[in-house]
């Protein structure tokens, strides 16, 4: 065979090949979503309702569609999110509510609950402390897109949050009921993490959970009795005594009852040790009830907590200061 018949061939057979994946392309990429913080509140006061306000934009590349769109938000657990949220939206497709995603309805990438799905997809984001959750919510109705068609709308949230003191940057995601988080092509979903959102009122006793900002001492979760296990961290890698260089750390705190009355636990042992999870990071686990040997009836309202060595010379407060760390306990 001629060599410049070998070369059309060739040449016929590459043109075939790149229509071919463009052709792929266009049968998988069916929807490509974008998501766009436009305002969210800077500052709340405690027991308020917190506003954001986001944009979302999607388009339909290879069919006619007649889908939910499902918005996720990333919030603290105390705010009980999935039962104090009001979303409403408005868009080119029509306008409505949002609406909590029913049980039994799942991510259809992943197989998992769609809050679930995206917390494993998207995390905390940006946020220290790990007391957050992702609540996910549709739209009441499917909302038809025409092929080759883009649709644009804005989702109003607000949130009555709890009484907790606290700072956090909000998430959120988008997507649509059909293609779920896919990663089979781009732009199937989208998620973004707003600036730092501080919920804080007049009370300077209140301790205040800083999500925004790693810290060295973190309590988890914030709600709690002492009937409930809290999770208390140090991260050494913030602290400028010599503590952090010590290869062992223990809790050393006093807890106040309701009764006026403190119990005081801080002598060194295996009960008391901090255990090593991250590169000069420690945490403990621990049931205040039995930590601290309380009678029945007995409650606690506040724990005030440093983290020292084995001889208690050397402690570690909050900010690096002589103040100690404060968890106040709360009724739920």
């Amino acid at each position: 065979m001629p060599a410049s018949s070998k070369n059309k061939k060739s040449y016929r057979g590459k043109i075939y090949l790149l229509l071919f994946i463009a052709f792929a392309g266009l049968i998988i990429t069916a929807c490509v979503s974008t998501i766009t913080i436009v305002s969210q509140d800077g500052f709340v006061i405690p027991g308020d309702s917190a506003h954001m306000v986001i944009a979302l934009q999607w388009s339909e590349t290879n069919f006619d569609r007649n889908d939910r769109q499902v918005v996720g938000i990333c919030v603290p657990k105390a705010w009980n999110a999935a039962r104090n949220t009001n979303m409403s939206y408005t868009s080119d497709a029509g306008n409505g509510k949002l609406v909590l995603i029913p049980d039994g309805i799942n991510d259809p990438a992943s197989g998992r609950p769609y809050a679930e799905a995206m917390m494993k997809k998207f995390g905390i984001g940006p946020n220290h402390i790990s007391d957050m959750e992702w609540v996910v919510f549709w739209t009441d109705n499917k909302l038809f897109v025409a092929n080759q068609t883009t649709v644009k709308g804005t989702i109003r949230i607000a949130i009555k949050t709890s009484s907790d003191y606290l700072s956090f940057k909000p998430g959120y995601a988008m997507c649509e009921d059909e293609d779920g988080l896919s990663d089979a092509n781009s732009g199937y979903y989208q998620s973004q993490f707003g600036t730092c959102m501080e919920v804080i009122g007049n009370d300077a006793n209140e301790d205040v959970q800083d999500f925004c900002n790693a810290q060295i001492g973190v309590s988890e979760p914030a709600g709690a009795t002492e009937n409930d296990i809290i999770t208390i961290k140090y991260n050494g890698n913030l602290d400028t005594s010599t503590l952090k260089n010590r290869s062992d750390i223990y809790f050393c705190a006093k807890a106040f009852t309701s009764a006026g009355d403190s119990i005081e636990v801080c002598q060194p042992s295996a009960v008391t040790r901090l255990k090593l999870f991250d590169v000069k990071q420690w945490r403990i686990d621990l049931w205040p009830k039995k930590f601290f040997s309380l009678q029945n009836g007995v409650s606690l309202t506040q724990i005030k907590y440093y983290f020292t060595d084995e001889t208690g010379t050397v402690k570690t407060g909050y900010g690096n200061t002589a103040d100690p760390f404060k968890f106040n306990f709360k009724c739920k």
